[in-house]
């Protein structure tokens, strides 16, 4: 079974290398980069290791970019669902990005190593801030808004779980495992 395990993972992060557009100048580290807020109104950040909130400082770092975008992403998806549960943000990058593989927890994480990626987790039907454990316990409908408003805010990539049933524009949306409970979001680096 680990044997399958590591194939899977393998398998996941080559699929994520080859789909992710080459780095830019500073490949693999994050220049000027700004913690991601720990907690707002619209969200709050969560800790996909220790499965608790807040997510550690150091582990939600991201280009002033990034941080803006999802930041407004999240206040205007909470401006039209008031009585919803903020949303769950998890991983951004480290504070100089750079790798960010399994020894700092989990699966690790081929691709957060420039502030350009950020992992979001599905509203639950249940209205909890917590990560769902399973698909069933997504709230379909407010997920697939979700994808919409980050492809409108200018994603060129976001992952889903193949079993959540989410889509999009076939060259930003793509399922992927390891996603059954939160959807991936890169942006463009900053011209």
């Amino acid at each position: 079974m680990a044997g399958k395990v590591g194939i899977a993972l393998a398998l996941g992060a080559l699929l994520l290398a080859l789909q992710a557009p080459a780095p830019a100048a500073g490949a693999g580290r994050l220049l000027d980069g700004v913690p991601f807020p720990e907690e707002s109104f619209d969200f709050v950040t969560w800790d996909p290791v220790l499965k608790r909130t807040p997510n550690r400082e150091w582990r939600r770092w991201g280009t002033p970019a990034t941080v803006e975008r999802v930041e407004l992403v999240l206040r205007e998806y909470h401006d039209a669902h008031p009585e919803a549960a903020r949303v769950l943000v998890g991983d951004l990058s480290r504070p100089h990005g750079g790798f960010f593989g399994a020894r700092y927890g989990g699966l690790g994480h081929a691709s957060h190593q420039t502030g350009l990626d950020v992992d979001v987790y599905y509203p639950r039907l249940d209205g909890r801030e917590r990560a769902a454990l399973r698909p069933a316990q997504v709230d379909r409908g407010l997920a697939q808004e979700l994808v919409d408003r980050f492809v409108r805010s200018g994603a060129t990539r976001i992952f889903v779980g193949p079993r959540v049933g989410l889509r999009g524009p076939r060259r930003i949306v793509s399922r992927l495992v390891y996603h059954d409970d939160h959807l991936h979001v890169r942006y463009p680096a900053a011209d």
